[in-house]
């Protein structure tokens, strides 16, 4: 059993700037990682014959926030025009949507589907950005409309309005250069499974594998889906309005294929493009000019697809939404709700759930919470909402004096 002052699990971009934050305060930390990587759902690959590394986890920089940007060197706006079916262009409509969208009617809580049906929403709105909204909120939250709290997202409008979250950026080198940053200098052991942790008032016991560590506090990051699923054991078991609180938020699961073509055949001046199909979205991997194209489907457009093959279901979408025969050299294709160290690609909260949330984050005993569904302000879902929690969670536990540290 070797002693520690923090034991942080899981070395997702929360738990890295956990650490981070610890061990610049002088602790002893330990970082335990179920994968043989660090990044958690940050996960860059980068394919033989493939011209550009491909996000199969998070793509983009939503807006500029400031802990992010920081550590966001090399990362490059996307600059480009949207695009619908038919290779029509879609800016003005897209523009006109999006600023409708942060008048969405938030006063009294009910479903963002019943929002976007009121009298009030309809008479600001024509049918078509009706559709382009239900398209966008449902695809970029992985969230089912009917179940989904208006509230917690016009709480999520507002705060991507405060980082000109209009602005997006991408890695054309790659998003795992984010948690390669956070995690230089810190120890970190891959392939440490934790199933169980056993705790006390003021001590917590990990075991993973054969090795085991001690430590007075702790920090879980590990995704909302694994702790819904059971599959992180407490000893004893968290208390009920935890519990509840887990149960109470929701896992949204996302489909990725990414296509290579031989040659592009899409407008010089594309980044987006929205469709109708099976596979509703695409983009390019800009600011690479490589002839590669980027699908996704999310919330129940990703669901339809379990057990399919998604890569084919991309190409009939592509071909659907541009009128053109599809023929790419080479498909890849991830499901973030079949990974078992993720069960979904990011949290989003049902309608009544709103502080669900800043229960998931309060501590438990020398238990601390983070990861994007513990982000009660606005920034669950986001890579740099992640790492606020992780700096959170840090600062509370910090609160202990350190008992040993590194010379």
């Amino acid at each position: 059993m070797e002693t520690v002052d923090f034991i942080v699990i899981g070395a997702g971009v929360a738990g890295l700037a956990a650490a981070r934050d610890l061990e610049a305060r002088g602790h002893q930390v330990v970082v335990l990682e179920a994968r043989d990587r660090i990044g958690g759902r940050v996960h860059t690959v980068r394919p033989r014959g493939w011209p550009v590394p491909l996000e199969l986890g998070a793509e983009f920089v939503h807006g500029r926030p400031p802990l992010l940007m920081r550590l966001a060197r090399g990362a490059r706006e996307v600059r480009g025009r949207q695009y619908g079916d038919g290779l029509a262009p879609q800016d003005e409509i897209w523009r006109s949507m999006m600023e409708k969208l942060g008048r969405l009617p938030a006063r009294r809580e009910r479903t963002v589907r019943e929002a976007l049906d009121s009298p009030r929403w309809r008479s600001q709105t024509t049918p078509v950005e009706r559709e382009l909204a239900a398209a966008y909120l449902e695809g970029f939250n992985a969230a089912r409309l009917d179940l989904a709290s208006v509230q917690a997202m016009a709480q999520q409008i507002a705060a991507a309005e405060r980082i000109e979250g209009d602005r997006i950026a991408r890695f054309p080198r790659g998003y795992d250069a984010v948690p390669r940053r956070l995690a230089r200098g810190l120890r970190i052991e891959l392939g440490a499974r934790v199933r169980e942790i056993r705790w006390t008032r003021g001590s917590v016991q990990v075991s993973a594998g054969v090795r085991s560590w001690e430590a007075p506090r702790a920090i879980v990051t590990v995704p909302l889906g694994v702790l819904q699923a059971r599959s992180l054991r407490f000893r004893p078991a968290l208390p009920a309005w935890k519990q509840a609180a887990i149960d109470a938020l929701a896992m949204g699961p996302v489909t990725k294929i990414a296509l290579l073509f031989e040659r592009a055949f899409w407008p010089r001046d594309l980044a987006f493009l929205l469709g109708h199909g099976e596979v509703p979205a695409f983009w390019r991997t800009l600011p690479s000019r490589a002839p590669v194209l980027i699908g996704w489907a999310a919330s129940e457009r990703s669901r339809a697809l379990r057990g399919k093959d998604a890569v084919a279901a991309a190409v009939r979408s592509l071909a659907r939404a541009t009128g053109q025969r599809v023929r790419p050299l080479r498909g890849l294709q991830i499901s973030w709700e079949q990974d078992d160290l993720a069960r979904g690609a990011y949290s989003w909260v049902p309608v009544g759930a709103l502080n669900a949330q800043r229960e998931l984050a309060r501590r438990v005993g020398p238990l601390y919470f983070a990861g994007e569904a513990t982000h009660f302000g606005g920034a669950c879902g986001t890579v740099h909402g992640a790492i606020e929690t992780g700096l959170r969670a840090a600062k509370e536990a910090a609160k202990l004096p350190a008992r040993s540290r590194r010379p």
